[in-house]
């Protein structure tokens, strides 16, 4: 019995962290998307990404993606499987991140500031991302419990 209410405790306590965490990621994806639709010319001018068009698109898939953040995270139970994709979705963006800054040049001409602020995002998504991936790892039991129900 003890062993099922120490499964109980930690399960509550993940529950509460990565609520936090996804919380905390659709704040600063919330910032971000709201930042890339309201001023594209000066993100453009101060990154060196030139191209207005895609910096909106992704301020509006940010703004997509919070509310599915925040709609996960006020749920009573967080769905291990629900978590991956969010995880999933954060290492991607890193991953593009990184090919955004070995591409440097080719179509685009990225200032110092751009790398800079493109470096500190990824690391940001990255902690997210990695958070998620362990919440999931941990909890991927009870996904599969639930499934054969």
């Amino acid at each position: 019995m003890k062993q099922q209410e120490k499964s109980g405790a930690n399960l509550m306590a993940e529950e509460a962290v990565i609520r936090k965490v996804l919380l905390m990621n659709a704040v600063s994806s919330g910032a971000c998307g709201l930042l890339l639709l309201l001023f594209p010319g000066y993100i453009a001018d101060w990154t060196g990404l030139d191209n207005r068009l895609s910096l909106i698109g992704t301020g509006v898939f940010l703004l997509v993606v919070v509310a599915f953040l925040s709609w996960a995270a006020t749920r009573s139970v967080i769905s291990p499987r629900v978590v991956l994709v969010f995880s999933i979705l954060d290492f991607l963006w890193v991953i593009d991140s990184l090919l955004l800054l070995v591409g440097n040049g080719s179509a685009y001409t990225i200032t110092l500031f751009g790398m800079w602020a493109i470096i500190l995002v990824a690391a940001v998504v990255g902690v997210f991302a990695i958070c998620e991936a362990i919440y999931w790892w941990y909890n991927r039991p009870l996904a599969s419990q639930k499934q054969h129900r």
